[in-house]
């Protein structure tokens, strides 16, 4: 979304937020709680990105739905491609339910794969749940000349990309070790909006790992001016709009190979999603998940995301919950082969 664009979404909301509607008080002894408190949500990456731009959405109206209003603010804490933010929500912030963590959806396999420096068990998370799922892309400017996998398994094809936990790091690094294609990620960038402003500028070719819901947000005058090259997508199945562009599981011809992908595949069905630390008290959860759940039914929200082209595919904490506890009984030498091909372990 251009930087105007991005401008007017948060005024929109600003206004949006002080006309909110009070909620009916909750019967729960932590109905009062958060009364004069303020909220903060998490970002594990830069301004202007897709996780920033739903967790503000998210932010202007969820306190409408929780009893005493209290106000919702996001922070952005960028690093090792949102694993930095995530530690500081599980490990450091107030366990009180005063902190939400809006970080990859990749983070959860991260842990399970034994990635460095991750000090969070998704299993333990307390999941509120999720605005939106889309299955990932990899795409390349127009001018790269790349407009397809086999013209990228021909020369080298240099990628924007955050860190190596990153979707814009994991997904060009798998294909390259499952299709053999020569994508080589420069890693550094602070975030979408980042690595896009390479792109324009011709320091990179393309990018690995945007979701189609955050290309469509922000981006959608490059997909009506053909401004991208849509390789591939990361999903279970194709996305309504690009059902021309090939999915990567079917791509794959072997039983491992498949359970590969299958497991890096698996956040896609996460999504933008929102969770808290293990030990914020149950009571404070339910009312937290029932505000969010309101949050998602909420028209003039709804509106507010149609407006700005933002896709809205809510799913329920236990939802997200379920999905976590699959991919749990994924077998070992799986797990710890997908960790290799990424690099995550020798």
């Amino acid at each position: 979304m251009p930087g105007g664009a991005a401008n007017s979404l948060l005024v929109a909301l600003s206004a949006a937020r002080l006309l909110g509607f009070c909620p009916a008080n909750a019967a729960d002894e932590t109905a009062d709680f958060y009364r004069g408190k303020t909220i903060n949500v998490i970002v594990g990456f830069g301004a202007g990105g897709g996780y920033d731009l739903y967790a503000r959405l998210l932010a202007h109206y969820l306190g409408n739905h929780i009893a005493g209003q209290p106000n919702v603010v996001v922070q952005n804490m960028e690093g090792a491609g949102s694993v930095r933010a995530a530690n500081y929500v599980y490990s450091v912030a107030p366990k009180d339910g005063t902190v939400i963590a809006a970080v990859n959806q990749n983070m959860p396999m991260y842990q399970m794969l034994g990635g460095a420096g991750a000090q969070f068990n998704a299993a333990d998370i307390n999941w509120l749940g999720s605005m939106a799922y889309s299955n990932g892309t990899l795409y390349t400017w127009y001018q790269s000349g790349i407009k397809t996998l086999e013209d990228a398994k021909a020369r080298d094809v240099p990628l924007g990309g955050v860190g190596t936990t990153s979707d814009s790091y994991i997904y060009p690094t798998l294909i390259n070790g499952l299709l053999g294609t020569r994508f080589k990620v420069i890693n550094g960038y602070a975030g979408t909006k980042e690595i896009h402003l390479a792109l324009e500028r011709g320091e990179v070719m393309g990018r690995g790992g945007n979701t189609w819901a955050s290309l469509t947000s922000s981006n959608q005058d490059w997909i009506e001016q053909k401004k991208i090259n849509l390789l591939v997508q990361i999903g279970f199945k194709s996305e309504p709009e690009i059902t021309q562009v090939p999915v990567l599981i079917d791509l794959v011809k072997t039983p491992e190979e498949k359970q590969i992908v299958t497991v890096v595949t698996l956040p896609t069905a996460l999504g933008y999603t929102h969770w808290l630390a293990p030990e914020v008290p149950a009571g404070r959860m339910k009312l937290l998940r029932d505000a969010y759940d309101a949050t998602m039914r909420d028209k003039a929200f709804l509106e507010e995301a149609a407006r700005h082209a933002m896709m809205i595919r809510p799913q329920t904490g236990a939802e997200i919950e379920a999905l976590i506890k699959q991919a749990a009984v994924v077998p070992k030498p799986v797990l710890e082969r997908t960790a290799q091909l990424l690099g995550w372990q020798k």
